[in-house]
C-alpha cells in the first residue's frame, strides 16, 4: 500500500527517445485483502519433458501478489505441504509482467514417468488468504535418445559424373517422443548443420561430393535435451 510514481521513456527503432519522462501516478489502498494469491504461471510449462537422468530442476512460480508458497508431490493443504519456496515480497521485485516470483528446486524426478507436483500459496496480508486448490504441474520424464543407424558407412559411392550425390541418413529411437528428434551433420565436429529432412525419427541429407574420402559427425537431439552422436 502507498503512493507510487512510475517513470517511462520510449525509444523507436531509429534510436529516437522522448526527452521528458511520462509519469504514471497512483496509490494502492491498504485493503482489507479478501482474496488468496493467484498462481499465474511457471517458467517450465506443465507437460514439458525433462532430460533422461535429470533428478532435480530449478523452477520459478509466478503469483499476482506477494505470497509465501509451498509444494508437494501430494495434493494437500498448504499447512501440511513439506517444501517451502523462496519468494519475492517487495513491489520493486515484480517482473515485466507485474508478477512476483517464488523459486524452488524440484527433486526426485523419475525417468520415463509423469512427475506431478502441487503448489499452494498464502498471501502476506494479516488475513493470510490461502489457496484452497492446488496448482498442478507435470514434468514428463524421458529416456535416452539413441541413434539406431547411420549411413552410408565404410562404403564407396560410385557414379558416372565428376561429382556424385550422396545421401546421409540416420534413424533415432526412444528419447522423449519415440525417437522424434533433430539431426545435424558436421565435417569438423564443431559447426553443425541441420539435415534437410529431419524433425522425425528418420533423417536424411543429400550432399554432392567430388572424389575423395569423407568423414561426417552426426548429432541428434530431442526437445527434452537428450542427444546422441555417431560418425559416418
Amino acid at each position: 500500500a502507498g503512493n507510487y510514481d512510475l517513470y517511462v521513456k520510449c525509444q523507436d527503432s531509429n534510436g529516437n527517445t522522448n526527452s521528458a519522462d511520462f509519469v504514471f501516478k497512483f496509490c494502492v489502498d491498504k485493503g482489507p485483502d479478501a482474496t488468496a494469491p493467484l498462481i499465474v504461471t511457471t517458467d517450465i510449462p506443465s507437460g514439458y519433458p525433462v532430460q533422461f537422468g535429470t533428478q532435480k530442476t530449478d523452477l520459478g512460480v509466478y503469483t499476482n501478489e506477494p505470497a509465501n508458497c509451498k509444494w508437494s508431490i501430494r495434493d494437500q493443504d498448504y499447512s501440511t505441504m513439506e517444501n517451502e519456496m523462496s519468494c519475492s515480497q517487495n513491489a520493486e521485485d515484480v517482473n515485466t509482467a507485474m508478477l512476483y516470483t517464488c523459486d524452488t528446486i524440484l527433486t526426485n524426478l523419475q525417468n520415463k514417468e509423469d512427475n506431478t507436483f502441487y503448489f499452494r500459496c498464502q498471501d502476506t496480508s494479516p488475513q493470510k488468504n490461502t489457496n484452497t486448490e492446488s496448482y498442478k504441474l507435470t514434468l514428463k520424464g524421458s529416456e535416452a535418445l539413441v541413434i539406431a543407424s547411420v549411413g552410408p558407412t565404410n562404403k564407396t559411392i560410385k557414379g558416372s559424373t565428376e561429382s556424385v550425390p550422396v545421401t546421409l541418413t540416420a534413424k533415432t529411437f526412444f528419447g522423449f517422443n519415440e525417437g522424434i528428434a533433430t539431426c545435424q551433420y558436421s565435417e569438423t565436429g564443431e559447426k553443425y548443420i541441420d539435415f534437410l529432412d529431419t524433425h522425425s525419427y528418420t533423417h536424411s541429407q543429400v550432399l554432392v561430393l567430388k572424389q575423395g574420402t569423407y568423414k561426417y559427425y552426426i548429432k541428434c537431439f530431442d526437445i527434452a535435451g537428450n542427444s546422441d552422436t555417431e560418425t559416418i
